[in-house]
């Protein structure tokens, strides 16, 4: 057999396969190019080659997207029937776990992979994401950190799980050790866009606006070219303008870099979602920006594929207005809850509240906003994202205790908040803002 990059053993006798599938490993741990048809390639090589399939499907259930969902199947049955080695079946299974909704099961088959290979880097990451869709913290810490024992500093990837363990390390709240494991990344590799990203997650939970921008605004050079995560890090960017209350540079990245144009991707239509969610809070008219963003998520509506999409979902239609659309991705989320899969969970417990929440708070029911995401906000990463993500719960909980009177309860939320930033003008604006807040019967 011929090994990988890494040096994983393939169930591939082709070595222009095997040299076609080391590229496409360089652009998975990037998230640059087209890693599908990289991988493509390799199978117009080699049409049995497990590892391609199985590396193919996991991207596929990674999208979070129904949409991918017969593809992903088609990849999974294709790789089972390759007659591939342990490792490759094992990761065609955890694809499989994923894809039928056992998303637990399947994070952690992939790190049991990347336990017993550690230099399988498609493993690692494949769990290191999985970790991020569940609100494994510790995890999406510690499994970068047990595969470092196989990497030096010199080795194909090292950067990438230093950049793992950098974001893993900032969910955690460690952020000095993220900060540097996170710019040692980008300096073994700048392309390294998840590495960026965790540093300016660092950034953005410090409320650093004075070093986070030109972080991301000065390295988009390298980091940005041909990389499809690359909107995320323009989001934070957006996120980092709004802190500092520069509302029309937000737009700006918002019309050329976060939503491009009518993207069919899914993980971007979030962002999009919580940014404008964000710039709807600080009373910004968004204008035809909500009805072209709520035209994507449409397509969704029936799903109820999973908990955190379906909340921006909810986002986007309220913004437009489309309230027939709200009221079918709630049912749909009541049919996902009476299930048994993880998301029927994470319906349940976080994402179903927290719609109705949001709902609650469109329509000026501000009491009944802060009841139902107090319930859950200290839970709320049992159903994914990021700290960063995630805080447009409290944001939304505080501006709803400003906008019904609630003083003592914006005034708490509001200290909570500079003490977690001291240095955000965002969280310094919001203060005033709750102490000038008038006692009232709450909405």
């Amino acid at each position: 057999m011929l090994k990988d990059c890494y040096g994983n053993l393939m169930s591939t006798s082709s070595p222009g396969a095997v040299a076609k599938f080391d590229q496409a490993c360089e652009l998975i741990r990037l998230y640059r190019g087209d890693p599908i048809a990289a991988l493509d390639a390799v199978l117009e090589d080699d049409p049995d080659c497990a590892m391609a399939w199985a590396a193919r499907a996991g991207i596929l259930v990674q999208q979070t997207d129904k949409a991918y969902c017969e593809e992903a199947e088609r990849s999974i049955r294709a790789g089972a029937a390759a007659n591939g080695n342990d490792r490759e079946r094992a990761h065609l299974a955890a694809a499989r776990d994923w894809l039928e909704g056992r998303i637990h099961e399947a994070t952690a088959g992939f790190a049991r992979i990347a336990q017993e290979f550690p230099r399988d880097l498609i493993a690692l990451q494949a769990a290191h994401l999985g970790c991020f869709y569940l609100g494994r913290q510790s995890d999406l810490r510690d499994w970068p950190l047990q595969a470092l024992r196989s990497f030096t500093r010199g080795d194909d990837g090292y950067h990438a799980v230093l950049g793992m363990a950098a974001f893993g390390h900032e969910e955690c709240g460690d952020y000095a050790r993220a900060e540097a494991a996170g710019r040692e990344a980008v300096s073994l590799d700048p392309r390294d866009a998840w590495a960026v990203h965790a540093v300016a997650h660092v950034n953005e939970m410090r409320g650093d606006v004075r070093s986070g921008i030109p972080w991301l605004r000065d390295s988009a050079d390298s980091w940005a070219p041909e990389n499809g995560f690359a909107f995320h890090n323009w989001w934070h960017l957006a996120l980092l303008y709004l802190d500092n209350g520069a509302t029309d540079e937000v737009l700006k990245l918002y019309d050329t870099k976060v939503r491009r144009g009518d993207s069919p991707v899914l993980l971007e239509w979030i962002d999009a979602s919580a940014l404008l969610w964000r710039l709807k809070l600080e009373g910004v008219d968004a204008g035809a920006r909500w009805q072209s963003l709520a035209a994507s998520w449409e397509r969704t509506t029936d799903d109820g594929y999973y908990a955190f999409n379906d909340l921006h979902a909810v986002m986007a239609f309220l913004g437009a207005g489309r309230s027939q659309d709200v009221s079918r991705t709630l049912a749909a989320m009541r049919r996902a809850a009476a299930g048994s899969t993880d998301n029927a969970y994470m319906t349940r417990a976080v994402g179903l509240p927290l719609a109705e929440a949001f709902v609650a708070f469109d329509a000026g029911r501000y009491a009944e906003t802060v009841e139902k995401i107090g319930a859950v906000r200290g839970v709320a990463q049992r159903f994914g994202g990021s700290h960063a993500q995630r805080d447009v719960l409290t944001l939304t909980m505080l501006h709803a205790a400003i906008r019904g009177g609630m003083k003592p309860v914006a005034e708490a939320l509001a200290a909570e908040r500079v003490s977690h930033k001291p240095d955000s003008p965002w969280a310094r604006r919001l203060s005033q803002r709750a102490q000038a807040t008038g006692t009232r019967a709450a909405a």
